[in-house]
């Protein structure tokens, strides 16, 4: 017999849809058990009936028994469109922001490197040349003086508003009248062991460490002799007891010149055309750790924002219009995830009620005690990750508005980044939620949904393998190719191998000076690509085929619903008919159970009711003509169905009017 498939969806379950109505031939029969109940026990059955019939029910079964808006699903609606555009102005601000520092630290690294050229900034794969190092002690000491005119002419030489970091205490070495004397000196450290002494190839070394830092200002006659020949400052260095000399190679284990400078960032292409005021700290290491004759020459920037930044811009108004534009849709976003969050909050909260409810009547009135798996079903994780992504919006949010506020801190920009990132993929994966209602697109979620245990057995097995080749890989050939130097870029390489990708480029890396590694090499490879890609893969497809195929067979053909007490009870009921008035009424609010006397708790109907009769409380007491009217008891807003709510709310009333009637 011939299966069938989503060409033709009509029968087919929504992702919502739980099998909670299915009727097994073998079920208790709850309708004979209530009518040997008494009438008040078996009409909280029956109001317990109703309640979890419409709990179970989707929005849009929801809106034609009440006619009410569905607040939420509009809610949530709105909220995608609010958030994307918040998200797409935040990622250009970002991005703006980014471009700046990256900017900044390649030009500190053309002013201060001394051969840096284009071909550094290029990120390419594998690296054209290897990492920038000087050999000699005499190309250290040209580098120390690239630096040091560097950093004295940075205001001439630049095509850009850097200048020195003032609040730096001025050096007391200089005259006043010195040209330089308002320049803040570097500060330069050095690590080094405390003695090494080598005689006859009998050598003693003291490894004890050793950091001595200087502070380096020079005169404007300084400077100029190391213009005319850079190795002049090795004797303006060994003037301060700084020595960069052969047989100081096995004692200097690195060496880092530190110094701070400022500039002002402006674009008058962005949205906020205020000047940004940045503090540059600049480390330049010279490291010499692994004592090889290779001196790697590194340098490392940290850009932050300058609250103190004094000055004014002349514009028209204080406001610009995308300024108020992005303000407004941040108070938006807030606004419309503080309601998302409270709604989905209280759902989450009348679902545990309504769970609690339904296990006490269980065990009070029939005797069964609800199992685990009854439990589960009245949590809705769709609101789970409603809350979730909520939280990280408005914490997003908060943060951004920080940053509008001129505190460009990096790490703030980082941390706003991840929450509204993470915050918009859940809101979007919160969509699959809707689409569900509709037969034809619900394929992925029931898909996902039954191959997931499946696919997390299976990946516990991969991982273990994949584990394995890792650590031998780095192990092995690591030292041999630039592919697998560290754990880190191992994982990368295998990964890219199990997409089939840069294969060719992973054999050719693999350093060839050494044959059994590069045998070894090779044949790890073969192993891995043909393990992951043949076997583990193909796997991996076939569960999600498998679970495919057995969501199919549940819309064409129908399983077996397993047997539980919760199913059994709603199912020992006819599916009601809600297009009639009269099932409608039946599932009123006042005629399901009342989970809590919160405010918040309530149904609309209740709310609607309780604040017309405080309106109405409110006319009467602030009219005096209608003072004799208002001191008759109004119970028309009191259904006598109502529940103990209802009830309190007329006492309450009542006393109210006896107040009044009082002299």
């Amino acid at each position: 017999m011939r299966r069938g498939g989503y060409n033709n969806l009509e029968n087919a379950r929504t992702a919502t849809e739980s099998s909670l109505f299915d009727l097994p031939n073998n079920m208790i029969n709850y309708e004979e058990r209530m009518t040997q109940l008494d009438d008040k026990d078996r009409e909280s059955l029956q109001r317990l009936r109703r309640h979890l019939q419409f709990f179970f029910l989707d929005p849009m079964q929801k809106f034609k028994i009440r006619r009410q808006f569905p607040f939420k699903l509009a809610l949530q609606i709105f909220k995608v469109l609010i958030v994307s555009l918040q998200l797409i102005l935040f990622a250009q601000l970002r991005i703006s922001h980014v471009d700046f520092l990256d900017e900044t630290v390649t030009v500190m690294r053309h002013k201060f490197l001394r051969d840096w050229n284009h071909d550094n900034d290029a990120i390419v794969y594998p690296p054209e040349s290897g990492r920038y190092a000087v050999f000699s002690s005499d190309q250290i000491i040209q580098h120390f003086s690239y630096i040091v005119t560097s950093y004295y002419n940075i205001g001439n030489e630049s095509f850009a508003s850097f200048s020195y970091d003032t609040l730096i205490p001025r050096p007391v070495s200089l005259k006043e009248d010195d040209h330089f004397a308002h320049i803040p000196p570097l500060s330069l450290c050095i690590e080094r062991i405390a003695d090494v002494s080598v005689v006859n190839d009998t050598y003693v070394f003291d490894v004890s460490e050793v950091t001595e830092c200087f502070k380096l200002n020079f005169s404007h006659a300084e400077i100029d002799k190391i213009k005319e020949n850079a190795m002049n400052i090795r004797q303006f260095l060994h003037n301060r007891n700084i020595t960069f000399k052969a047989e100081d190679a096995l004692i200097i284990s690195r060496a880092t010149l530190k110094f701070n400078l400022r500039t002002i960032h402006f674009s008058a292409a962005s949205t906020d055309q205020k000047p940004e005021c940045y503090l540059i700290k600049i480390e330049i290491t010279f490291d010499n750790s692994r004592h090889s004759g290779q001196v790697f020459v590194r340098l490392n920037t940290l850009i932050s924002y300058v609250n103190l930044c004094n000055g004014k811009v002349l514009q028209v108004g204080p406001y610009t219009a995308d300024s108020i534009l992005i303000s407004v849709i941040d108070i938006a976003v807030l606004i419309c995830c503080l309601a998302s969050l409270l709604l989905c909050s209280r759902a989450l909260i009348k679902a545990y009620l309504l769970q609690t409810e339904t296990q006490r009547h269980f065990s009070r009135i029939l005797g069964i005690e609800l199992e685990w798996n009854d439990r589960w079903e009245f949590l809705n994780l769709w609101y789970v990750m409603i809350v979730i992504n909520d939280a990280f919006i408005i914490l997003g949010t908060i943060a951004k508005i920080s940053i509008e506020f001129r505190d460009f801190d990096s790490s703030l920009f980082t941390l706003t980044g991840i929450l509204l990132g993470l915050g918009v993929l859940l809101v979007y994966m919160g969509l699959f939620r809707y689409l569900g209602f509709f037969n034809q697109y619900n394929v992925l979620m029931l898909t996902l949904k039954k191959a997931l245990p499946n696919i997390l057995r299976f990946m516990v097995c991969t991982v273990i393998l994949y584990l394995g080749f890792l650590l031998a890989g780095w192990v092995i050939i690591g030292p041999y190719s630039i592919k697998f130097r560290t754990l880190s870029q191992s994982s990368e390489a295998l990964f890219s191998l199990l997409n089939g990708d840069d294969m060719f480029a992973t054999f050719y890396t693999i350093n060839d000076s050494n044959t059994t590694i590069n045998i070894f090499g090779k044949v790890y490879i073969y192993v891995f690509v043909v393990l992951f890609i043949y076997v583990v893969l193909s796997l991996f497809i076939a569960i999600i085929m498998d679970a495919y195929e057995a969501v199919k067979e549940f819309c064409s053909e129908g399983l077996k619903v397993e047997r539980s007490s919760l199913k059994e009870f709603l199912a020992s009921a006819q599916p009601p008919d809600f297009s009639t008035a009269h099932v409608r009424e039946e599932f009123a609010a006042d005629q399901l159970l009342h989970l809590g006397t919160s405010f918040l708790l309530r149904s609309r109907q209740e709310l609607a009711e309780n604040i017309a009769e405080l309106w109405h409380q409110f006319r009467n007491r602030s009219s005096p003509e209608n003072s004799s009217a208002a001191a008759v008891p109004n119970t028309s807003f009191v259904n006598p169905l109502h529940s103990s709510n209802s009830r309190e709310t007329a006492a309450v009333t009542s006393a109210v009017s006896m107040t009044q009637l009082s002299p």
